[in-house]
């Protein structure tokens, strides 16, 4: 079963707001490795300047896909939200980036392990993660 990944990297004409969309793939042994969607096909952005490319991913069992959106805002506020995919597609965990915390909003807790691991890599700054379990 394929997934649905979108990367967009947009901004605002008056460059105060911008748009930040990654996909990654975790294996279950840990290891995370971007999608790369160069050669995907174009899809609709946020803001006026700048790409979007939405690929289909092809997931094997011991995969899953996740999709990392973005906004920054006028004063330089991050914010948005982390989703986990399973091989057939489904989502099966999604947490929140507010105000440098990572909080759990729906889903299992096993799958709270991806989420870390993913922030990790990216090294967004975090300062706590409320996933509902220690990690």
């Amino acid at each position: 079963m394929s997934v649905i990944l979108v990367e967009e990297l947009s901004k605002s004409r008056s460059g105060k707001h911008a748009v930040r969309k990654l996909a990654f793939i975790v294996s279950k042994d840990g290891g995370v490795r971007k999608v790369d969607c160069s050669n995907g096909e174009e899809g609709v952005k946020t803001y006026a300047k700048g790409w979007s490319r939405v690929c289909n991913v092809e997931l094997k069992e011991n995969e899953y896909a996740v999709q990392i959106h973005l906004v920054r805002n006028l004063y330089g506020h991050v914010k948005g939200y982390i989703e986990v995919y399973d091989h057939n597609g489904n989502m099966v965990f999604r947490a929140v980036y507010r105000k440098l915390k990572i909080r759990r909003s729906h889903g299992h807790l096993r799958y709270a392990w991806i989420v870390k691991r993913v922030a990790e890599g990216l090294k967004l700054p975090v300062k706590r993660y409320n996933l509902g379990v220690v990690v």
